[in-house]
């Protein structure tokens, strides 16, 4: 028997949903011939076929949830050839006793003649939670303990009536828990006044184009932050992440190098970007490679914010809901349009005063 595992669907995601199987078992499938769209918390992949060959038996069934590295499909015995190029997804193919793999469990040796293989990432969580490697049983190939096994054992009985979240929600929830625990997060708040503005402004392109003004300005929220080494990268240019609120959950596409847009083709970007979160085709190169983020959580309701930092980031803005505010200029009082603004930094790489001038920068552009 050569069984297929899931591969890495990208950048270390953990586990993904199996969304439709297009094959089913006693199939003869051809090599890169679409098995099944896997559903993970940045896009739906479909993912090949490792060699053509008899399918023996499918691992799950639509909906269920598969940890990376664990059976997927398996596959009869006689065919030998195998997949040369792994391409844009790469799996592992069991052959009788080696192992031909993209995911290396690691080996914990636990007593003189004991070991245990268990993913790397699985290892991480069981050993925050302080867990009894020798009392979770591994479901993965060859019994290495999965990511899905360790949460499993972490697990308490579910009260009545409640549901598991799964992709993009579930993912958002581990990523918020994330920058929770990393983060040192400070919140910065203020208003623009934004009087001058014509009406016809795009008001996300303007604060877009404010952002990589005070990115400049102060290139010290345009940046990576690496916590366990303490080291810091920043950019010249500015890959902004756009929030955007979907009935799926919440996705962050990202605009790379957002100076190289006109404000026609920036426009143009932002709408097909929505559809695409819309529609769960936002390709999974997208989602990847933000170094700052832009939130507009005011076009639903709230003026102030503390908006979370996804790491390694390490600033994030949001825009809270227009207004009108009696406001003094030129010695009498108007009524102007008045913008709230919620800037979020991570105080170990970002320094109060850095931060107050990024902001200070931001409303003096937007103000004009």
């Amino acid at each position: 028997m050569k069984i297929f595992y899931l591969p890495d669907l990208g950048e270390g995601l953990a586990e993904a949903e199996i969304r439709e199987w297009h094959v089913k078992e006693g199939d003869t499938v051809k090599l890169d011939q679409a098995l099944v769209s896997m559903e993970t918390a940045k896009a739906v992949v479909d993912v090949p076929a490792p060699r053509t060959g008899k399918i023996i038996k499918l691992y799950g069934q639509a909906g269920n949830v598969i940890a990376t590295g664990s059976p997927l499909v398996e596959f009869e015995e006689e065919e030998r050839a195998l997949r040369s190029d792994a391409g844009t997804v790469a799996g592992k193919l069991e052959i009788g006793d080696s192992l031909l793999n993209q995911i290396t469990p690691e080996i914990t040796p636990l007593h003189r003649h004991t070991v245990i293989k268990i993913l790397p990432a699985a290892r991480i969580l069981a050993s925050r939670h302080k867990l009894d490697l020798e009392k979770i049983k591994g479901t993965g190939g060859g019994g290495q303990i999965t990511l899905s096994d360790v949460e499993n054992a972490m697990k308490k009985p579910l009260l009545e009536g409640m549901i598991p979240l799964k992709g993009p929600q579930k993912v958002m929830a581990q990523i918020m828990s994330q920058s929770h625990q990393e983060v040192v997060a400070v919140t910065l708040v203020d208003d623009v006044d934004i009087h001058a503005w014509q009406k016809e402004t795009d008001i996300t392109i303007r604060i877009m184009r404010g952002i990589m003004h005070a990115c400049k300005e102060e290139p010290a929220l345009n940046a990576w932050f690496e916590g366990h080494h303490l080291a810091k990268k920043t950019f010249q240019e500015v890959n902004l992440g756009l929030a955007i609120d979907s009935k799926e959950g919440l996705f962050v596409p990202v605009i790379k190098d957002l100076e190289k847009y006109s404000d026609h083709d920036l426009r143009k970007k932002i709408n097909e970007l929505k559809q695409q979160a819309s529609d769960r085709s936002l390709p999974k190169e997208v989602l990847q490679g933000a170094t700052f983020t832009l939130s507009n959580f005011g076009v639903f309701a709230g003026r102030y914010a503390n908006p979370i930092i996804v790491p390694p980031q390490v600033g994030i803005l949001a825009i809270g809901k227009l207004r009108d505010e009696v406001v003094f200029f030129q010695n009498q009082f108007e009524v102007h349009r008045v913008l709230p603004l919620s800037l979020t930094f991570d105080h170990r790489a970002v320094t109060g005063g850095e931060a107050a001038r990024f902001l200070r920068a931001l409303i003096e552009v937007l103000k004009k």
